[in-house]
């Protein structure tokens, strides 16, 4: 009989459902002239990816010459439903997730670790065909005056509290604002989710949004049921206009992380026997804001970007005190042919110089949609310097296109190269790193992505991304290029 393996969780997720079915019963009841075709969307989709890897060549001996080449393929299907009423919504959202010829020779020992997504994946669920049912989304959501407070399991993107009826302001907002610190993790084919409750009082002109949630297991992780023993609270404050000023949006926000799993060993510069003795939790507050704006200027628009956080806390035993900011800038010419929009930018965060001063210097990342900011997935946005060019093309109604180019280096050579997009179970801590060696120079980048919207409802999806890896890249592997892609088609109803 198969069983599973996050049937722990489940009669407290199902015991949570049901409360938010009772909840919401008198309020359906109570409403005698309800068109239920009109107040209940039925929710499905599917997607299909097929993945490529040809990781950094390791260095180490390994079982197979070619164990950093390898492929995979991953489906993630959901089914619910919506029930949306004048003063309440309920949504209710199970997702299934299958994973099929992962490897299991690519998970090396330190410093190499795991070579690529598909050996994460192995590492997180330690078998070659994985899969496992779970609920996604189960929340009730109540509205009246421009307050809106739900309760229940539901996605966060921090950032994305509000969407600008600007479509240059939405598009930042979406690939280069939010996520960077929490997010759903949704590239992954299992994703996270959050317990816990959202309250916002939303206005013409601002939004204020608070959370306070557990993250649910996922990510790498299929058995996605289970609560992590982490918590994370946090409010922003919206400006969605500023007076006689062009289109504009301006964010404060405070986070609240604190990482309260025991046994899980820490990643970051320190000698291994320090962090194995090290059990005290993980307590970080972030603080920051960004600010968007797009002004006419000529046959076109100029985008200019800015974003900043600033963190404190403890590190285990160390206290910690960090930084990361993003300057970004851009044009586009939306009336001409394929709509071009070249935009650069730098972002940065700190590095940990001294391991042994007991001052964890190294920028967090929290919970993050890892790949929002890092398409080709061996780096993220800890310890790194990233310059980058890219050029967005909508050569027809139904085809885009995005051209990146990346120039990588770490903050600090004595810290580690950091990848990861944060704790995905119980057991693993959700980063990796690896020796930087003293070096800086990290990768050159290039990447393409090209999207068809082939019907309404179903798209294809493509990628390949190679990277000419620096002297921290030499510094563990033997192999200094690695490659990356994948073709998905994504149905939703």
């Amino acid at each position: 009989m198969w069983i599973c393996p996050g049937a722990g969780a489940m009669p407290r997720t199902i015991g949570a459902v049901l409360v938010l079915c009772l909840l919401a019963a008198p309020v359906v009841r109570g409403d005698d002239d309800v068109n239920w075709r009109d107040r209940v969307t039925l929710i499905a989709s599917e997607r299909l990816r097929g993945e490529f890897v040809d990781w950094f060549r390791p260095r180490q001996r390994t079982p197979a010459p070619d164990v950093h080449r390898y492929s995979f393929i991953a489906s993630q299907l959901r089914a619910g439903l919506s029930v949306v009423l004048p003063h309440v919504q309920l949504t209710l959202v199970a997702q299934d997730t299958r994973l099929g010829n992962v490897p299991d020779d690519a998970s090396l020992a330190p410093p190499a670790g795991n070579l690529g997504p598909g050996a994460v994946y192995y590492a997180n669920t330690k078998q070659r065909t994985q899969g496992e049912p779970f609920l996604k989304l189960g929340f009730l959501t109540f509205r009246r005056a421009g307050l809106a407070a739900t309760v229940g399991r539901y996605e966060y993107r921090d950032g994305l509290e509000t969407v600008p009826g600007d479509p240059a302001l939405s598009a930042l907002k979406r690939t280069r604002i939010a996520e960077r610190l929490v997010g759903p993790f949704d590239f992954t084919h299992v994703t996270r989710s959050f317990d816990g409750v959202r309250l916002a009082y939303d206005r013409p002109g601002w939004n204020v949004t608070m959370i306070g949630t557990r993250p649910t297991q996922g990510g790498f992780e299929v058995s996605a049921n289970r609560e992590l023993d982490l918590t994370l609270a946090g409010a922003a404050l919206t400006l969605k206009r500023l007076p006689v000023a062009p289109p504009a949006d301006v964010r404060l926000f405070y986070l609240y992380y604190r990482d309260g799993r025991d046994g899980v060993l820490k990643v970051d510069n320190r000698p291994l026997p320090v962090r194995t003795a090290d059990h005290a939790p993980v307590a970080i507050h972030t603080a920051g804001g960004h600010g968007l704006t797009v002004v006419d200027v000529g046959p076109g628009r100029l985008d200019l970007l800015a974003w900043v956080a600033v963190q404190a806390g403890d590190w285990g035993v160390d206290d910690h005190a960090a930084w990361a900011y993003a300057v970004e800038t851009g044009y586009q010419l939306p009336t001409f042919a394929a709509a071009p929009w070249l935009r650069v930018g730098y972002d940065r965060s700190s590095g940990d110089g001294n391991p042994g001063d007991g001052h964890h210097r190294t920028f967090f990342q929290l919970l993050p949609t890892a790949r929002t900011y890092a398409q080709l997935p061996f780096y993220n946005l800890m310890n790194t310097a990233d310059a980058f060019a890219q050029v967005l093309l909508a050569p027809h109604r139904i085809v885009s296109l995005r051209a990146d180019y990346h120039w990588l280096t770490v903050s600090e050579g004595n810290d580690l190269w950091y990848s990861g997009g944060g704790a995905t179970n119980d057991h693993l801590f959700g980063y990796a790193g690896s020796p930087a060696g003293g070096r800086h120079a990290l990768a050159h980048v290039v990447d393409l992505s090209v999207t068809v919207q082939l019907l309404r409802q179903l798209a294809l999806g493509t990628y390949y991304g190679h990277a000419f890896g620096g002297g921290v890249v030499r510094e563990t592997f033997a192999g200094s290029g690695a490659n990356y892609g994948f073709v998905e088609l994504v149905y939703r109803r």
